[in-house]
């Protein structure tokens, strides 16, 4: 956004020079049409510019680079907890970022988005995969790590992708490198991963930037995610179980396979879902499907279950002044979700008196106390 004001201005500035400094020289006024050309097409450079993704990452999920020292994470498809759960037990997260340097790594809000689900379902089992080849080779402590490794029902495993999406609808799809050639590679290949998770084994598919703010057993529904708007059903939190589920997982990851489009961010998250519900409820009308209980097998939480404070309001989580409002408004919700991809830039200090410090003492405590900064 700065390059593009200082274009604005540049622009501004040049008009108020031409229109003072008239001039009869048809060198000079030659030359000031060029400059003037010139910075409009810098302008609508800028303008594209702002359009690509920030996410413009090496694709290291595919690389030749392997490490070969055998401190890389074991294979998800090894661990025999996984293996051995029930569906309705099961919770995924998924660290999606090219991670080159092999070292087992998780920020201060991505641990306590773990840690928070570990402590308020202590009978569920917590899978962290992570798609870059990581593994406990740092050279000194990494405390944040140990804090969640504490937990007895957290699991850390890699996943590769190519063969985490064998005998799945996506695995010919996988190979074609559709995904790999995403402008949004990360926030993708998430995507991509909750709907394999559920397909594949079952559970609760969770975003690394919520607080766990209840048990999971305290839904009833087999199959259900939280409705972000009347516009959209979001994928920050979805469970599916059961034939059921597993039938609404192969229809997500269908129609992700048919409408993928790697210039579009929500398409292939929020989107997905909400299509595959628009058939399965037989009306497009959200608000129904979470006041009618029109959706077969399916229940649509309301807003204030899951993303009462929306993106637009994310500071509330961080400005002491909102403390009293936001801490009353999530009250009796499910999760909370405090959107990291805006959030992660402002900065909060452990002694800070705001709702995400006082929702960290309570529900992510070890993250807390292991962290510099949160």
């Amino acid at each position: 956004m700065k390059y593009t004001e200082l274009k604005i201005r540049a622009l501004k500035k040049y008009l108020r020079y031409r229109t003072s400094n008239s001039s009869s020289d048809s060198i000079l006024a030659g030359v000031h049409v060029v400059g003037l050309l010139l910075i409009i097409l810098l302008f609508v450079l800028s303008i594209f510019l702002l359009n690509v993704s920030d996410e413009s990452v090496p694709n290291c999920y595919l690389d030749n680079k392997y490490w070969r020292d055998g401190k890389t994470l074991k294979e998800i498809s090894d661990n025999l907890v996984l293996r051995n759960s029930s569906q309705s037990k099961n919770v995924f997260f998924h660290e999606t970022s090219c991670k080159t340097n092999g070292i087992l790594e998780l920020n201060a809000r991505q641990a306590c988005a773990i840690e928070s689900t570990a402590l308020m379902n202590p009978d569920h089992n917590i899978f962290v995969m992570f798609t870059s080849q990581v593994g406990l080779r740092n050279t000194s402590r990494l405390p944040i790590i140990d804090a969640l490794l504490s937990y007895p029902n957290v699991h850390m495993n890699y996943l590769n992708i190519t063969k985490y999406a064998e005998n799945t609808p996506l695995e010919d799809w996988i190979m074609t490198n559709t995904l790999f050639n995403s402008q949004y590679l990360i926030s993708h290949t998430s995507d991509v991963l909750r709907f394999l998770s559920l397909y594949k084994y079952g559970g609760t598919y969770l975003d690394l930037d919520i607080v766990m703010l209840k048990s999971l057993n305290s839904q009833k529904s087999h199959n259900y995610a939280g409705a972000e708007s009347y516009f959209a059903v979001a994928v920050g939190i979805i469970h599916m179980e059961g034939k059921t589920g597993h039938e609404i997982a192969r229809m997500c990851l269908n129609d992700l396979k048919r409408n993928f489009n790697g210039k579009k961010w929500a398409n292939n998250g929020p989107f997905v879902l909400t299509r595959v519900l628009y058939e399965i409820c037989k009306s497009k009308d959200i608000q129904r499907m979470i006041y009618e209980n029109i959706c077969p097998n399916f229940k649509v939480l309301p807003v204030e279950d899951c993303y009462d404070i929306g993106w637009q309001e994310l500071r509330k989580f961080f400005e002491p002044a909102y403390l009293n409002e936001t801490l009353g408004r999530i009250s009796d919700a499910l999760i909370t979700h405090v959107w990291n991809k805006d959030s992660a830039r402002i900065p909060l200090t452990k002694d800070t008196d705001a709702a995400y410090i006082h929702l960290a003492r309570k529900y992510c405590p070890k993250t807390l106390e292991a962290c510099d900064s949160f």
